[in-house]
């Protein structure tokens, strides 16, 4: 690497790291004030306490949903201890979860020694990630969102992680740990969410059909793994309440109609994200530091372009479609949040794998060519610079700097004190009049569902909200 790559590639690192920072700061305190919504948080508990811990999950297994692991978390949620701690302990590991896996998946499968580059690149996404995120709220801070959503991201990102991991380190006794840590993963992965379980099979399959194509072979690991997928699958759609739950929903079941309105809305999302952050510019800089040796010795750069291409549209797709099949209406920002995550870890995967390509063919761009790419990506986020002024990183900031998240904290915490200080089974509860957008998800009155599963959990006969003006 030349002197003038080298330098690129320090400010690079350091810009990285004031970027990650940025990123997370707003998000880690903001976990200081968040506590269990009454959005489902409440109802998966008060089930428990008045059926038993193991036949809540086969109610709603039976009654709702085949997603058993989201299930068992959902259930096992802090509420089960009374432990309101605990809302603000796992959002920090969820965000630092998220951006070690980011790190460790450029790490292990670009193969790099220092850790400069994958550095880099986890600053760029993690910025430009939280930058755009679509919902703060339900990728880390609601319950019933995150422990469907992005524990199992986070699974998925550390799946591929082991996998690489398996076949790239000489210890056997690794070997083996890598491959029963990658079976929890793919049991946890499909019992999540419907999404991710799309992301996993084709995950799955690519693997498979790099193996056996490319490298003609095929191993125990590979077979166990998908008769444990098979197991899991089964599992998941023989699931009552799957069948309960479709036959709720006119609107879905239509596959034609559903994998195009899918396509319609991913080339929506890509342009958005391409023109409304500094997607570009940032994916430049990427081109620019990548080592050359790197990029010749890594053995997961010498997967064929066009397979790569095809399974990055492939998931991106493949999440879009459960809404629109599954229950015929928009994805919500949940499921907006996690194709966005695997937009920016496959966009920046496969710049450096069309960069392999170009090294091991000698096929150069120029530097000027590239530096003026760069400027010119900057104008054009330049232009958009309003829009970089109302997104998800603003708002968060906006919630901490300007005292919302604490006002709400201090009235969630006030509530608990009027619930535990009376003695009637008839409680009146003033409105929360504070709402942080990064927060917030929903009140107590705002379903009589909400009501009844938040007012047995306190064991009260019920819980009214008195109407107020929200700030």
């Amino acid at each position: 690497m030349n002197k003038s790559a080298t330098n690129l590639q320090k400010i690079s690192s350091w810009l990285a790291v004031v970027l990650l920072l940025i990123a997370i700061m707003p998000l880690l305190v903001l976990s200081g004030f968040n506590h269990p919504s009454p959005v489902d948080d409440y109802c998966y508990i008060d089930t428990v306490f008045k059926y038993s811990w193991l036949e809540a999950m086969h109610f709603y297994y039976t009654g709702w949903t085949g997603r058993y692991f989201s299930i068992f978390l959902n259930h096992t949620n802090p509420l089960l201890f009374h432990w309101f701690g605990g809302f603000k302990v796992i959002p920090p590991i969820l965000i630092l979860g998220t951006v070690v896996s980011i790190f460790l998946f450029f790490k292990r499968t670009l193969q790099q020694k220092s850790v400069s580059g994958a550095l880099t690149v986890t600053g760029a996404i993690t910025f430009l990630y939280i930058m755009a995120l679509p919902s703060a709220a339900e990728a880390f801070y609601w319950m019933a969102a995150f422990s469907t959503y992005t524990f199992a991201n986070i699974f998925t990102v550390f799946w591929v992680i082991a996998v690489v991991s398996r076949y790239t380190t000489a210890s056997p006794s690794a070997r083996k740990r890598m491959e029963w840590v990658s079976y929890f993963f793919v049991f946890a992965i499909i019992g999540s969410s419907e999404t991710n379980l799309l992301i996993i099979c084709l995950l799955i399959g690519s693997w498979w059909l790099y193996r056996l194509v490319y490298h003609r072979q095929i191993d125990s690991y590979m077979i166990i793994t998908v008769v444990l997928a098979t197991v899991c699958l089964l599992f998941f759609f023989l699931a009552p309440g799957n069948t309960a739950r479709l036959e709720g929903n006119p609107l879905s079941g239509d596959i034609v109609a559903s994998a195009i309105a899918s396509f319609r809305k991913l080339a929506q999302l890509l342009w958005n994200w391409s023109s409304q952050t500094p997607l570009l510019f940032f994916s430049v800089i990427w081109w620019l530091i990548l080592d050359k040796t790197t990029l010749r010795t890594s053995y997961y750069l010498n997967a064929p372009i066009w397979l790569s291409l095809l399974l990055y549209i492939g998931i991106l797709t493949a999440q879009l479609f459960p809404s629109y099949y599954g229950i015929g209406i928009e994805p919500t920002p949940r499921v907006i949040n996690c194709v966005y995550l695997f937009f920016l870890l496959g966009w920046f995967f496969n710049i450096a794998l069309i960069k392999s390509f170009a090294v091991k063919h000698h096929l150069e761009i120029p530097t000027r060519f590239l530096t003026v790419i760069a400027i010119l990506a900057l104008l054009f986020h330049a232009r958009n610079y309003p829009v970089y002024t109302n997104n998800s990183l603003t708002i968060l900031y906006s919630d901490w700097l300007d005292g919302k998240a604490a006002a709400f904290d201090r009235e969630m915490n006030q509530r608990y004190e009027m619930i535990r200080a009376s003695d009637e089974r008839e409680i009146t509860l003033p409105a929360i009049k504070n709402r942080p957008q990064s927060l917030y998800v929903g009140d107590i009155g705002d379903s009589h569902w909400w009501v009844k599963c938040t007012s047995g959990y306190f064991g009260k006969d019920v819980i009214h909200i008195t109407d107020s003006q929200t700030k």
